[in-house]
């Protein structure tokens, strides 16, 4: 009897050293994800950024053929 009670302490020990880890490795992951997700925010603005710059400079680039082909 004291062996099997001392086996189940092990095991209850052993279940939550387990649970720790995984809760540890749960939250480092959660950080990673929030990280991830700021970093695609940033990117998704320089995009369009990007993409605000591209449409003025093709914009540009017509005028000056248009002042071009005049002469």
């Amino acid at each position: 009897m004291d062996e099997r009670l001392y086996r189940i302490e092990r095991m209850v020990e052993d279940l939550i050293r387990i649970v720790g880890n995984t809760n540890a490795m749960v939250a480092d992951v959660k950080q990673e994800v929030s990280d991830i997700k700021s970093s695609f925010k940033r990117m998704e603005g320089a995009t369009a950024l990007v993409e605000k710059r591209l449409d003025w400079q093709s914009a540009e680039i017509g005028q000056l053929r248009e002042k071009v082909e005049v002469k």
